[in-house]
């Protein structure tokens, strides 16, 4: 079996995790069409991949034999094209975040569960060989049970080459909602939690000529199972720094702790019986790979639909309340 794939928005450059993983796999991935209303996005981008481009997603799907579809487009813009497509009995990849308001995230969930397609997200931190070692670590049992968790999510704006939908919370939905998602999913997966509350807090710290711009914020989380978890991210990570973001998760259990240095590509452990040491390192992954591995071998994608679902409820939460004070229930 080929996928055949369709791109549905080209609005952002993660849409290279896509186009990098169906490059190295010819054999299992084909793209046979995309569709962009941004006439000079569409132009390059048909010129790049030789296929053929329309003005039109919905246009696309009517014209075109899909088994699946990437979704990079712009943010409150997702909802639509992810709702349609699943509908139409396409398996969903979608860019981070999922939608901006809660309303559309309901009328995902209810899309995604009558039409009994995959639906993920590319959540790339899960595949990070750091994220890969805790995962097991905490498997095994060596941190005990999670008490406390950081998080800090630094982000490089490079603000030349951002569009101007980015800077506007309509079209944006907050900062949250797009870069606190990762480690919210992290947390909750590493936890296993399924319940809990949410609290959020953001504001313009450096760019008060952008008004409507979150530059900064914080996610406050807390599990039914006792997990208390704090998620930082910003927009002010050094121009002049060699990385985008010097990303970190510190994780505290009753028998250890664990930083995980994505930057590094290192996990430092401490426990009650081990020094701390740098631990090895197993292979990563790929998130877009193991979701066109989900459709070849007929099974659900690591990164499942209920919990892109529930990740994007959580941060969601966070983002409509942000700076109100009240806890919100998940």
């Amino acid at each position: 079996m080929t996928i055949r794939f369709g791109l549905a928005g080209l609005r952002h450059s993660h849409l290279e995790y896509l186009l990098n993983e169906i490059a190295d796999r010819p054999d299992d991935v084909r793209i046979v069409a995309l569709a962009e209303d941004d006439s000079a996005i569409r132009e390059t981008f048909r010129e790049r991949l030789g296929v053929t481009a329309y003005a039109d997603y919905q246009e696309m799907r009517a014209q075109e034999s899909l088994d699946a579809v990437g979704v990079i487009a712009v943010n409150n813009e997702k909802a639509n094209i992810i709702v349609n497509s699943l509908d139409a009995g396409l398996d969903v990849i979608a860019d981070k975040p999922l939608c901006t308001r809660l309303d559309d995230l309901d009328e995902i969930e209810a899309a995604w569960r009558r039409s009994g397609k995959r639906l993920s997200m590319l959540l790339d931190k899960r595949y990070y060989a750091p994220t890969l070692a805790a995962k097991a670590l905490l498997e095994d049992g060596e941190l005990g049970d999670l008490a406390l968790a950081w998080a800090s999510g630094p982000h490089r704006l490079r603000r030349e080459t951002r569009p101007a939908w980015m800077f506007r919370h309509a079209t944006y939905g907050g900062i949250l909602n797009d870069l606190c998602i990762h480690d919210v999913d992290l947390l909750l997966w590493l936890s296993g939690a399924r319940g809990g509350e949410v609290q959020g807090l953001a504001g313009n710290r450096a760019h008060p000529d952008l008004p409507e711009f979150e530059d900064y914020g914080q996610l406050l989380l807390r599990t039914n199972d006792g997990l208390l978890a704090t998620c930082e991210a910003h927009w002010l990570s050094p121009e002049a720094a060699p990385y985008h973001g010097d990303y970190r998760m510190v994780l505290t259990g009753t028998e250890g702790t664990a930083e995980l240095r994505w930057v590094q590509d290192e996990l430092l452990v401490a426990t009650n019986t081990r020094p701390p040491g740098i631990r090895p390192m197993p292979t990563a992954g790929s998130v877009a790979g193991d979701f066109f591995d989900a459709i070849l071998a007929g099974r659900e994608p690591g990164v499942r639909g209920e919990e892109v679902i529930t990740a994007t409820r959580v941060a969601l939460l966070a983002q409509v309340s942000a700076n109100g004070g009240e806890w919100q229930t998940w």
